[in-house]
């Protein structure tokens, strides 16, 4: 295995025995005697995982754990306590610290939990790429993937921006379309100019006309003054139409004259105006189909869609969701004063089952309820809302949705297995204590044993 493990003991044969543990399995093995030295190995050495005593002298586990996340080391911590000292343990847990060990600990479960801990840093140091990729090629707020089909979609905007041709933008509600509809006028030549969305579902019939294309004084009563429209005040810019399947019919004959001709007539009007506007449309409806229905003009949909994208639900995306968790969690750390909150091992399992029918949008109001409701971090399953449901539940639900081994790499899964494995080994087969060992229900234990082969008894 590879790996760079500082080991922080102020027992030297506990130092030793740990050396030759961990160089036999192939990592890289630094020691420090007391958390002063810790701190100076630790900026020379720049370990992946540091596997720290609490009862030391000079300075403690806990003094130095506190200090090496304030000098900026972000790597995993295991904790090494005696079993009078678990309170402490249970603190280093809530500032940050990966799992914690009584002494004496057994050799095989410790070796379990750092092979968990690297691959959770790994994970998380690939997580960091990805976004980091993605502000590179991409800096739209609230759009995050390192799926490849949202990525292929990204390229698709990037070609479509400069350009003035008609979009439709088709997905489930809460997919990201205005996010995208942005990203299109963000990377155009008219990003300068005004961004005006229209949610067309939400316009009153009676308003519909007069909200788009403006009137003139007197058109009606209470018209006291003339009011221009949104059509009008995406002028030189871009119109976003939300929704657009909702539109009543005649309206659609309004929209489809200004299409074609650039123009329309203000209500109470008896000149047309014309205006420069890029048109975005969007829809969770398959436009095709309403066509076909007859409720959406054919002529219109194919003036329209000149181009089109069609947005994946986040169940088909679900390796983005720990990305998109990381941003609602910094998001919304600031704003509710909770910087460094962050979800348990078992929370992100319950969220990657979950099937999400509301999208990103409900992921955020997943994680903004989780932040709300809770008092301290890491946050476990039960700060979950009741509709994300729990994960023994869930995983006994017929396509209830990825598992976390489906979202990683195959090394990755290989090491997952070997975890199980040999953590079925150390408690003797039982199912329950494995279970409670890798911290995940056992139901979700078994589903995955079925998985890699694993006989279940």
């Amino acid at each position: 295995m590879e790996g760079k493990i500082l080991i922080v003991d102020d027992e030297q044969k506990i130092r030793f025995v740990l050396t030759c543990l961990l160089e036999e399995k192939g990592y890289t093995v630094e020691t420090a005697s007391d958390g002063s030295e810790a701190i100076d190995a630790a900026e020379r050495f720049l370990p992946d995982l540091v596997l720290m005593d609490l009862e030391m002298p000079e300075m403690g586990g806990l003094e130095s754990f506190r200090a090496l996340r304030e000098r900026g080391f972000a790597g995993k911590v295991i904790v090494l306590t005696a079993y009078g000292t678990i309170p402490s343990a249970v603190e280093t847990m809530k500032l940050g610290a990966f799992d914690y060990l009584t002494k004496p600990f057994i050799n095989d479960e410790l070796l379990i939990v750092i092979e968990r801990a690297l691959l959770h840093d790994r994970m998380e140091k690939e997580w960091a790429e990805a976004r980091d990729r993605l502000n590179d090629k991409f800096t739209v707020e609230g759009i995050i993937t390192n799926n490849r089909e949202m990525l292929s979609l990204l390229d698709i905007v990037k070609r479509i921006a400069p350009t003035d041709s008609p979009v439709v933008i088709t997905g489930e509600s809460g997919t990201g379309k205005e996010l995208f509809a942005n990203a299109i006028h963000q990377h155009s030549l008219r990003k300068d100019k005004s961004f005006v969305a229209v949610n067309c579902g939400a316009l009153p019939r009676n308003l519909v006309e007069s909200e788009l294309f403006g009137y003139r004084k007197g058109a009606f009563t209470g018209a006291v003054s003339s009011k221009p429209g949104l059509v009008e005040k995406a002028h030189g810019g871009t119109l976003f139409l939300d929704e657009v399947a909702e539109m009543e019919p005649e309206i659609q004959v309004k929209l489809l004259r200004f299409t074609q001709a650039g123009e329309f007539i203000p209500v109470g009007a008896t000149e047309p105006m014309k205006v420069d506007v890029r048109l975005i449309s969007a829809s969770n409806r398959n436009l095709e189909a309403a066509v076909s229905e007859g409720t959406f003009r054919e002529d219109l949909y194919y003036r329209l869609n000149v181009a089109s994208l069609r947005l994946p639900p986040l169940r088909e995306r679900i390796e983005d969701l720990p990305l998109l968790v990381d941003h609602f969690l910094k998001k919304l750390g600031k704003k509710l004063s909770k910087e460094n909150y962050r979800f348990s091992n078992e929370a992100m399992e319950a969220l990657q089952l979950h099937r999400w029918p509301g999208n990103v949008r409900e992921l955020e109001n997943a994680v903004y309820s989780a932040m709300v409701m809770t008092a301290e971090s890491p946050m476990g399953p039960e700060a979950l809302p009741v509709s994300v449901g729990r994960i023994e539940q869930q995983a006994q639900t017929p396509g209830a949705g990825t598992t976390l081994h489906e979202i990683v790499a195959g090394h990755q899964e290989m090491v997952e297995k070997r975890v199980i494995s040999e953590t079925l080994e150390a408690c003797g087969g039982n199912q329950s204590e494995t279970a409670r060992r890798l911290s995940i229900g056992r139901n979700t234990l078994l589903r995955k044993m079925k998985r890699y082969g694993m006989g279940i008894s």
